[in-house]
């Protein structure tokens, strides 16, 4: 039902900017199409759609020896997507957070079952661009997930130490080395992660992969075994 509100500020489709016929709706009938999903055959490690079928793996994932265990995406990021994200993290459009959340639930919800992870821990912001948004959109589809799920939400377990360059434009080997020594684990929670067995990140975007990487690679020097990942939308090899 709408609110008072929700009158003030009604939910508006992620892509579209049109107002939403009903509470829960997330997408306008008219973008799903816009959104497409991410299907076979994708990457058996990232989740990343590939282009043929005999293949196992996308070229990035060819190419490195991976800290990740496995991960997975909903959607593809095509333009709609990116206007979709930007209006999630820059507008603070909480609602549209709530349907990624549900997304996840819906079509993920047997892996991760599957996966069963001790915990969730969300990508960090550097503390600066975190006060700047006023929310880091990652923690907050991890608390979505973490409360329909009982899954234990691990919000700032894992910390981003220094400030890095935007990841758009550069290259791998430059977003490797920007990336470098960028998280450490919360000191406050070295106990837990040293006795956890699995755990699965949450974050936005998906490209390359770096961010992930060195995500993983902190959590597995503080002794977390495996670390699997989830992320709302995903680069394409197709």
């Amino acid at each position: 039902m709408w609110n008072a509100l929700g009158l003030l500020f009604p939910a508006k489709c992620p892509v579209c900017d049109m107002v939403l016929e009903r509470d829960g709706q997330g997408v306008c009938d008219g973008c799903w199409s816009r959104l497409p999903e991410v299907t076979e055959p994708c990457c058996r490690h990232c989740g990343k759609p590939i282009a043929d079928v005999e293949e196992e793996y996308c070229m990035d994932c060819k190419s490195r020896d991976s800290i990740l265990e496995q991960g997975t995406a909903l959607w593809i990021y095509t333009d709609a997507m990116r206007k979709a994200m930007a209006n999630f993290k820059y507008q603070g459009c909480l609602a549209d957070g709530d349907f990624y959340g549900r997304e996840i639930l819906r079509r993920k919800g047997a892996l991760l079952h599957h996966w069963n992870p001790g915990c969730i821990i969300p990508v960090p912001l550097y503390w600066r661009r975190r006060w700047f948004r006023g929310f880091n959109q990652a923690a907050y589809v991890a608390g979505f997930v973490g409360k329909h799920t009982g899954i234990p939400v691990w919000e700032d377990a894992l910390l981003r130490i220094r400030s890095t360059r935007p990841q758009k434009g550069l290259n791998g080997r430059q977003r490797k080395e920007n990336l470098k020594d960028a998280f450490a684990v919360n000191p406050r929670w070295l106990e837990k992660t040293a006795v956890c067995r699995s755990i699965v990140l949450i974050d936005d975007i998906y490209t390359t992969g770096a961010t992930l990487e060195a995500c993983g690679l902190a959590l597995r020097n503080a002794g977390v075994e495996k670390i699997y990942f989830i992320c709302l939308c995903t680069g394409s090899d197709c």
